[in-house]
């Protein structure tokens, strides 16, 4: 079992109803966490904080990881590797590979240079992506163009109907209640899909640099991956060069229909995988 911890997503609407001060927030994310420890690593859970309060509360269930199951923390690199936590974030390969440097940088500082858990395994570290995985590109595309919008629409539901609700409409982002059209017209950003072609060399040192979430700004950051099997694998020999260790990818998503989904999972299951499992078996010859 392992246990994600976070603070955004679509708890984000729930929480403007919490202290409006960011460091109050925190202190409550610390006695949370402290709490969640606690009770994982014992039969009974006692505590007295500043939030909450438990005398001798039973803990049922003992997790099989001891002393506690490994945790993750999603979206930001520096809390996750300070708390000595796993981690996934958003975003594109622009800014990923300086988020890893960072996140094993904090790791060394915080917990040794062994980069080791207190279980004895590397600590992950990978980003989400959204996947389409089609005989050409454009089919590829075409297909990841709608379902994106659609995906747009449904994540950002709670934010929406919580500030409809409240009368909060400077949460709203212009046209948020309107909903996509069945094929949008508008031609897919660059920054959103990875590029069918090889990257200039401007791109590629970009990458080097610290930089904002990829997407469109309002997708929560997430990339989509959309291509044959061939450009996959392009990627994926990218994301590899920036010392990820850990790999998220959704392929039914948006409007996309479970066959697209499966085709897509066939596709990487078979001329995608196979490849970097075989480069795992031989670096461990």
């Amino acid at each position: 079992m392992e246990i994600g911890v976070g603070r955004g997503g679509v708890l984000e609407a729930y929480f403007w109803g919490q202290d409006s001060d960011v460091e109050t927030n925190y202190a409550r994310y610390r006695e949370t966490l402290a709490i969640v420890q606690e009770g994982l690593s014992h039969d009974e859970l006692t505590y007295q904080g500043q939030f909450y309060n438990f005398d001798r509360l039973p803990m049922r269930l003992r997790p099989i990881q001891q002393p506690h199951p490994p945790f993750w923390y999603m979206r930001n690199v520096e809390t996750a590797a300070i708390d000595g936590m796993n981690t996934i974030i958003v975003g594109s390969l622009d800014s990923f590979e300086a988020n890893v440097r960072r996140y094993r940088e904090l790791w060394a500082q915080h917990h040794g240079p062994e980069f080791r858990t207190a279980h004895g395994t590397a600590p992950k570290i990978g980003l989400v992506h959204h996947m389409v995985l089609a005989e050409t590109d454009a089919e590829a595309l075409e297909l990841a163009r709608p379902a994106w919008e659609h995906y747009k629409w449904n994540l950002s539901a709670p934010r929406r109907l919580e500030a409809e609700k409240r009368g909060l409409n400077q949460f709203l982002v212009p046209n948020e209640r309107m909903r996509p059209k069945a094929a949008p017209e508008r031609e897919a950003r660059r920054d959103l899909y990875w590029s069918l072609t090889e990257r200039t060399e401007e791109e590629k040192q970009a990458r080097q640099t610290p930089g904002g979430l990829g997407g469109d700004g309002q997708g929560a950051g997430f990339s989509v991956v959309a291509g044959t099997p061939d450009s996959a694998r392009r990627y994926m020999d990218e994301y590899l060069k920036t010392g990820a260790n850990y790999f998220v990818c959704s392929f039914q998503w948006g409007s996309l229909t479970h066959d697209h989904a499966l085709r897509s999972l066939e596709l990487f299951a078979t001329e995608v995988m196979p490849q970097y499992g075989e480069a795992q078996a031989a670096s461990k010859r």
